[in-house]
């Protein structure tokens, strides 16, 4: 059996994350597009059944929160490999927790058939195995959206002391999804507007040591989360050839 290999995020980290649960664009913009293939997938499966839902690489909870606010779910799972951050996340009912080892393969006590899994699979060192472990524990026509760094020329310190293996192409990422068993329905690049500041960014982060995230004054962060929800809008008709992110839905289909 070939053994995994996963890069924490140093726990020091996690304040920064939670601190950016409060409406920053960069967390805001994430939740547009999850919130987006979302509602295309229960339009498409003019969905009846209950959502259960799993929420892997939950960090300080914010993001999971935020999506089982946003639509009816009978449950709610946020799952980490890190105590430290799942400590970050404050009770709530009908929100269960569960510290788990997501390099290594692993069942779930519960069969969703909505998974979240933003920035998580750069951390791996076999991302193909993490994909099959999603696809045999999602229930069949369950949906998957994933998020990663985009670019592997952008590759950074910042990256390396984030914990990230590598950054992705939107086509490697859909070769390694389809890999896994998955049918895509929806990739994209996304923060395409920035994208012509990241070389800025690329060779500011050389010698970065820091993770905090750049604080951006209150009018800079409504128009990046604006920005964000005019490109997440237009994704349907527009094919972005760039971005920092990359963002994929994708359903586990019915044999």
């Amino acid at each position: 059996m070939t053994t995994q290999t996963l890069n924490t995020i140093p726990e020091h980290h996690f304040d920064s994350l939670k601190q950016i649960e409060d409406g920053y664009w960069w967390y805001e913009g994430r939740l547009l597009w999850a919130k987006k293939f979302i509602r295309q997938w229960l339009e498409m499966n003019a969905f009846t059944e209950p959502v259960h839902y799993v929420d892997l690489g939950c960090g300080t909870g914010g993001f999971g929160r935020a999506i089982r606010d946003s639509f009816p779910t009978e449950s709610t799972l946020l799952v980490d490999n890190s105590s430290e951050a799942l400590k970050r996340i404050p009770d709530q009912s009908g929100i269960q927790k569960l510290a788990l080892d997501l390099s290594a393969p692993f069942s779930l006590p519960t069969t969703p058939n909505l998974i979240t899994c933003m920035d998580v699979i750069e951390h791996v060192a076999d991302d193909v195995n993490i994909l099959k472990n999603i696809h045999s524990v999602l229930k069949p026509e369950g949906l998957m959206i994933l998020s990663v760094p985009a670019h592997s020329f952008l590759y950074s310190s910042w990256d390396k002391a984030l914990g990230h293996y590598r950054r992705y192409s939107k086509h490697g990422l859909v070769e390694k999804v389809e890999k896994a068993g998955f049918h895509i329905i929806s990739a994209s690049y996304g923060w395409s507007f920035l994208f012509p500041a990241a070389p800025y960014r690329f060779l500011s982060s050389k010698k970065q040591t820091k993770l905090e995230y750049p604080q951006v004054s209150p009018w800079l962060n409504r128009m990046l989360i604006s920005a964000a929800k005019v490109e997440s809008k237009l994704s349907s008709w527009l094919p972005y050839p760039f971005g920092t992110s990359v963002f994929v839905a994708a359903t586990k289909a019915t044999k």
